[in-house]
């Protein structure tokens, strides 16, 4: 065998050695995404899930950003729920498509609704969307963007229990991609179905402001994943001490309530 065909072969052995070690990265940064969207935090409730955080790589949007009517903090990222003078605040960071959120949500959503009529609770929700950039697609912009519209109609919260109640099982189940099941759980909501919320689920009103939302958040640290529930500056999820139940949130907000 000649030197150059030597050669040739040597070159096209490297290049196949090449392509497969390329071909096996990309199955392990698969099987990484996979873990981080499937994982579970040992300090998280029984059962609930937490998905970890990725940064945010989104397409620039010239349009301008429009927070929600009565959006709160600085830039106006946060919807707050509940009296403003309320003597408890509990802060949630969600993203409609994450699991663990939808399970804490279904556990303590009829508590934090009866705490908030009773004038004992507010709640601050930052809303992210960081699961599109993990499992691909639109469902948590569309359903961050349809919660905005359901704060402008005066029907966050109503909306948002609907939303959680309906998340598909798998967050690899982009059903929040579709639009017009965003516009059909507001039809199961009592003064949500208007020709006004419609338009600005289908036009993407608030599409900015999520940006805004999920890049502001990108920012810090501190939170590596959703759900996020802070009380008085401490993630309650994380306290394995006192799982966070209906029963432990009340203790905590009566006896703020108390003072």
């Amino acid at each position: 065998m000649s030197k150059s065909s030597i050669r040739a072969q040597s070159r096209k052995a490297r290049q196949r050695l090449r392509a497969e070690r390329e071909r096996a990265a990309a199955r392990s940064r698969r099987r990484r995404r996979a873990a981080i969207s499937a994982g579970v935090a040992a300090a998280i409730i029984s059962a609930v899930g937490l998905t970890v955080v990725v940064q945010s790589s989104r397409a620039a949007d010239s349009r301008p950003v429009v927070p929600p009517a009565g959006a709160v903090g600085a830039d106006k990222l946060v919807i707050s729920v509940g009296q403003a003078d309320a003597p408890a605040t509990l802060t949630l960071y969600e993203d409609p498509r994450c699991p663990g959120c939808a399970q804490v949500e279904r556990l303590l959503h009829t508590t934090i609704n009866k705490l908030q009529d009773e004038g004992k609770l507010r709640v601050e929700y930052h809303v992210l969307s960081f699961v599109d950039n993990i499992v691909s697609g639109t469902g948590s912009k569309y359903a961050a963007n349809a919660l905005a519209a359901a704060q402008n109609a005066g029907r966050f919260r109503a909306y948002h229990d609907a939303l959680f109640a309906a998340q598909p099982k798998s967050e690899t189940d982009d059903a929040f991609g579709d639009k017009q099941v965003l516009l059909d759980l507001a039809a199961k909501v009592k003064g949500l179905d208007t020709d006004r919320f419609a338009a600005a689920v289908k036009d993407g009103t608030h599409d900015t402001w999520v940006n805004k939302v999920q890049k502001e958040f990108d920012k810090q640290t501190e939170i590596q994943g959703t759900p996020a529930v802070f009380f008085k500056g401490k993630d309650l999820i994380k306290d394995t001490e006192h799982p966070l139940t209906p029963q432990r949130l009340t203790e905590l907000v009566e006896a703020e309530a108390e003072h």
